[in-house]
């Protein structure tokens, strides 16, 4: 898949990647390297905050009214902000494409900033923190549960910000951050869909003449294994069935560090995972759900992306049958250190691995999929190999290497199995405890 778009470098640094498809739509995602975690101190939200001014608060030729105009006919706007990025994703027909182009580079380089939408935006985004930490798991996730898997910033930094911050974002604040990161040789334009013949020279005429600037994308820090064992239970009135208070779910969040998809051991895990948490014949699935009842959604997972390999159990379980969910959770990953799976049973788990990888939709895209689903797709892909990730034809060639003794090997050597003396990290968020 890495060779299937085309990949071109101005020579101010900024990177245009295309890909023509057989629709009658272009999908958009331009990339700026610039996101929460290049804040310093004093900063908390000004990544996001000027995200929502890109979108609503004009540019240099054009007023928030006539940007609101434009960006209207779109099928599709939006703008993220995450820890590392700021993406805007747009959605089009190819008859706007260079109305797109042209508004694109406008937000990014030359936002106006207007003061009477600062002021509107600053009260949405209070809103939106407000609704973030308003959520009943807010704190077991973001104070409790990340903090004790990562202990680090780079992986729990709060992205939306803080209030005070926010009560005191200026105009010189936004440009002091927006002129640090949002240079040409910091970006990267993604386009899919129904290209013209000249798209490199379409793409030039809006980003090329742009001034470089000395930023970089941000370097994740590598997060070490635990060191320890960690758990919470926390009571979750959020969780009670109302009308019969017997039959209320426990939220069950398990996870444990692991090593990341650089590393070779990365697939294994990956289907590993896989054949604990979807297996019909072994596994939580089986046993939890189907043989006892305990769930109707329990499942595990690995990821490793951004240096930081994780390997848990996600479910809601009975509340009053908890204890016994979290037994079989730990007696499932005894029995991945003993059993030397079938060789059918491998293949499954690798064919499902295979197309979870090939398919390329994480949950960085999974937002917008259906808005352009083919475009996106390939949109998804771009960004995946576009960010130095191992390549998806080299995950494929190291799945199929993958063996029962591999499964064996990796869950003996990194997954915990003994609730009492092993290193792990469990949030039991319970309606019924006290």
């Amino acid at each position: 898949m890495e060779k299937d778009f085309k990949l071109y470098e101005f020579q101010n640094g900024f990177r245009l990647a295309c890909q023509i498809t057989p629709t009658n739509t272009i999908f958009g995602n331009l990339r700026i390297n610039h996101g929460a975690l290049h804040e310093k101190e004093g900063e908390e939200g000004i990544a996001h905050f000027l995200e929502h001014m890109f979108i609503e608060g004009g540019t240099e030729k054009y007023t928030p009214k006539e940007q609101a105009n434009i960006s209207g006919k779109f099928g599709y706007t939006n703008a993220f902000t995450s820890r590392d990025r700021t993406i805007i994703p747009w959605g089009m027909i190819p008859s706007d494409l260079e109305d797109y182009l042209d508004m694109a580079c406008q937000m990014t380089f030359c936002p106006r900033l207007n003061s009477t939408v600062l002021e509107q935006q600053r009260e949405v985004v209070l809103r939106e923190i407000a609704r973030t930490k308003c959520s009943p798991d807010f704190e077991d996730k973001f104070k409790f549960y990340w903090p004790s898997l990562t202990r680090d910033r780079d992986h729990t930094y709060f992205v939306l910000g803080e209030e005070e911050v926010i009560r005191n974002v200026t105009e010189e604040k936004l440009r002091n951050f927006h002129r640090r990161g949002y240079n040409p040789n910091n970006m990267i334009l993604m386009l899919s869909g129904d290209l013209p013949s000249d798209i490199v020279n379409l793409v030039a005429k809006y980003f090329a003449d742009k001034k470089m600037g000395e930023s970089k994308p941000f370097e994740f820090a590598q997060v070490p294994f635990l060191d320890t064992k960690t758990i919470k239970y926390s009571q979750a009135k959020d969780l009670l069935n109302k009308d019969n208070y017997e039959e209320s779910n426990s939220q069950l969040m398990f996870g444990v560090i692991v090593p990341d998809e650089s590393h070779l051991d990365g697939v294994g895990l990956s289907v590993a995972a896989d054949i604990l948490g979807r297996s019909r014949t072994n596994g939580l699935k089986k046993r939890i759900r189907s043989d006892e009842g305990i769930a109707y959604e329990i499942g595990s997972f690995y990821h490793g992306d951004r240096r930081l390999g994780h390997f848990g159990v996600n479910g809601k379980v009975h509340a009053k049958r908890q204890e016994r969910a979290i037994d079989i959770i730990f007696e499932e990953l005894e029995k991945m250190k003993q059993t030397t799976f079938d060789e059918d049973e491998v293949l499954r788990a690798k064919s499902r691995v295979a197309y979870k990888i090939t398919n390329g939709l994480e949950k960085n895209f999974l937002n917008f999929v259906n808005v352009d689903p083919v475009n996106v797709g390939v949109i998804a892909k771009m960004d995946y190999a576009l960010d130095g990730r191992v390549p998806i034809k080299e995950q494929l060639t190291r799945i199929e290497q993958v063996t029962p003794s591999t499964i064996r090997r990796v869950s003996n050597e990194y997954l915990p199995s003994n609730r009492e003396t092993d290193n792990y990290v469990l949030l039991v968020r319970d309606p019924l405890g006290k």
